[in-house]
């Protein structure tokens, strides 16, 4: 059956309303990645960084439209940019990540949304994130080493916070209810 690419009201609500709290998560998440700061030298603290590409996972999974993650997560990046010191930077870092997620869903047809996806969702946007990074913060005057070290680190902080952490919240989200009219009869509520 072919994806409905078209938004109802209640789906343009849902993505500002969620993406608002998000982006309120991801002012609060500063506290919790500043604390990390010394793993910085070591490259390891980008296992916190997942966090930040939720947004970009936890928004389409309960939508399902093409264009749900792009906008979810530069949504809560733009609030989270008001708030915090990123300023306008943060719907940049907002707009790659959120495409990362993107690409992923597009490549599977909007029509998986099992763990798997949702990890390779997670990871695609920490690969187009550090990109980002590596470049903005002259990560090649590092030593070389530290690279495949935050390599793996943002792979499995988007693995484990915007792929495993995001299924089970909207696995949640989904048993209360509150998202029934969100999903069509054929996607599986629990899927």
């Amino acid at each position: 059956m072919a994806v409905k690419k078209s938004w109802k009201l209640n789906e343009i609500v849902v993505l500002v309303v969620l993406s608002v709290a998000i982006g309120v998560l991801f002012w609060g998440w500063t506290f919790v990645s500043a604390l990390a700061a010394p793993l910085s030298s070591l490259g390891l603290s980008y296992l916190l960084a997942g966090m930040w590409f939720t947004g970009g996972t936890l928004v389409p999974f309960l939508i399902r439209k093409p264009g749900a993650a792009l906008f979810g997560e530069l949504i809560a990046a733009v609030l989270e940019g008001f708030i915090t010191q990123w300023g306008l930077t943060a719907a940049i870092w907002g707009l790659v990540q959120g495409l990362g997620c993107e690409l992923v869903f597009a490549a599977t047809g909007y029509r998986r949304w099992d763990l798997r996806v949702m990890i390779a969702a997670g990871m695609a946007a920490g690969i187009l994130s550090y990109g980002l990074d590596f470049f903005y913060s002259q990560y090649w005057t590092l030593q070389p080493w530290v690279w495949p070290v935050q390599i793996a680190s943002i792979l499995a902080g988007g693995a484990f916070w915007a792929g495993f952490g995001a299924y089970r919240a909207g696995r949640a989200i989904i048993r209360t209810g509150v998202a029934a009219n969100l999903l069509s009869g054929d996607d599986s509520p629990l899927a």
